[in-house]
């Protein structure tokens, strides 16, 4: 019993002191270029498409540049992927079922400004690949738009 209480303490105080991961950086950055990403599309349904290509072009910028600087796996990066597409889709199921309110606003605005300190901090990495960034921007503005548009 004694040998299994220590194990545990242990294990508990080995994880409680482990610097962050990449892949907890890299979902984190997913996740809110996936609400970005949700709130741009929301302004395109509204027949803001300046907006949409903003919202798009920040979100994008952001989390590929935390792809690119990081060392992650790629499993991590599919992982990443999967969040980023499901917080899209909750933002925009926010504004379809009206259940979008202040408690989700401020989730916007907190993943507005995150993507922010994203950009400030890999603006390196974002000026290095700039080409192959806006090419995927541009690629992701028109298949999101003919998403948006079906139906």
């Amino acid at each position: 019993m004694r040998v299994k209480f220590v194990a545990i303490f242990v294990a508990v105080c080995f994880l409680g002191f482990t610097p962050k991961s990449k892949a907890n950086e890299l979902d984190n950055a997913a996740a809110c270029s996936g609400v970005v990403l949700g709130n741009a599309s929301i302004d395109y349904s509204l027949g803001d498409e300046a907006s949409f290509n903003e919202g798009v072009s920040l979100a994008i910028t952001a989390y590929l540049s935390e792809v690119l600087q990081s060392s992650a796996a790629t499993e991590d990066i599919a992982i990443a992927d999967q969040i980023l597409a499901t917080n899209t889709d909750k933002i925009i199921n926010a504004a379809n079922t009206e259940t979008f309110d202040a408690n989700v606003y401020e989730e916007v605005v907190k993943c507005y400004r995150r993507v922010a300190s994203l950009l400030l901090k890999n603006w390196k990495i974002i000026e290095q690949n700039s080409d192959k960034i806006d090419l995927l921007i541009t690629q992701r503005i028109k298949l999101l738009k003919r998403i948006l548009s079906a139906g």
